[in-house]
């Protein structure tokens, strides 16, 4: 769950995650229709599917379904695996041609793969694998998970690195602003993890981790989460820790285009908004 953000896809679901699904089925030896329609030919498929992988068989892909049901892909591939991750389309920026589902996982397939695991932290390989497959099963109505800070990540791979590192000092935790997310780092994860539950403790900042690790700044305001804020926000803005007049222009005009309304105070929803990457 903090790591991998599996959905749960059921009967009445359409569009490319259940594409995705029914490719997937197919590459197992079930025939469905690819027709981004979760009716009942798609729900006795995966419940066969389940039945045959030992996992509940209740005919609607959930966390423990996922992974079984997941074949991995990387360049030199070829057949319906890849054509449930190329029919998600995978666009690097508005006006993008979407990519050919035509089943040959070529460079281009890397290529945009390996955007997409820029775009959510993740290892970034360009191979199709669970990892990546967790965060493809999240593209549902609703709510859009959060990206991951691993540990080996740096703020030029991952621009949330220098965010999550003075919002872990703010937190408490003694460790250098420096834009490398290593072993010191990675130890303060855990150590505010620890703080928080007893299971799914790591080095990497994930989906448990980001709702109690922001904390809610506003004009007025000092420290290390404002600094936080200000990276994030980036556009020539000064990281000086200070909540002034510049900072509160910066969240407004984003929270104006992004995350309404206007109201110049980086809560949850901004906080966010803001480590996503989101196209004008």
């Amino acid at each position: 769950m903090n790591l991998e953000p599996w959905s749960t896809v059921g009967a009445g679901a359409t569009g490319p995650v259940v594409t995705g699904i029914q490719f997937l089925l197919r590459a197992r030896a079930h025939a469905v229709a690819a027709d981004g329609v979760y009716g009942p030919a798609t729900g006795a498929a995966v419940a066969a599917f389940q039945s045959a992988a030992g996992v509940p068989s209740d005919g609607i892909v959930g966390p423990e379904t996922w992974p079984q049901l997941v074949v991995s892909t990387g360049p030199g591939s070829t057949g319906d695996a890849v054509r449930a991750v190329q029919q998600f389309g995978l666009l690097t920026m508005p006006g993008d041609q979407p990519l050919a589902v035509d089943g040959e996982y070529g460079p281009l397939t890397t290529d945009r793969v390996s955007f997409f695991q820029e775009s959510w932290g993740l290892s970034m390989d360009g191979f199709a694998g669970p990892e990546t497959w967790s965060f493809l099963s999240t593209a549902l109505p609703g709510p859009r998970p959060w990206p991951l800070v691993k540990q080996g990540a740096t703020q030029a791979t991952n621009w949330r690195v220098l965010a999550a590192q003075h919002l872990l000092r703010a937190r408490g935790h003694d460790i250098a602003a420096d834009g490398d997310f290593g072993l010191e780092s990675g130890g303060a994860v855990m150590a505010f993890q620890r703080t928080l539950r007893d299971t799914e403790i790591s080095t990497n900042l994930g989906q448990l981790d980001w709702p109690a690790l922001v904390i809610t700044v506003r004009q007025g305001d000092s420290g290390e989460a404002v600094r936080a804020s200000q990276t994030l926000l980036g556009g020539g803005l000064v990281v000086d820790g200070k909540f002034g007049p510049q900072t509160d222009e910066a969240v407004r005009a984003f929270q104006k285009s992004f995350a309404p309304p206007a109201d110049g105070i980086v809560g949850p929803v901004t906080w966010h908004a803001l480590t996503l990457r989101i196209f004008d």
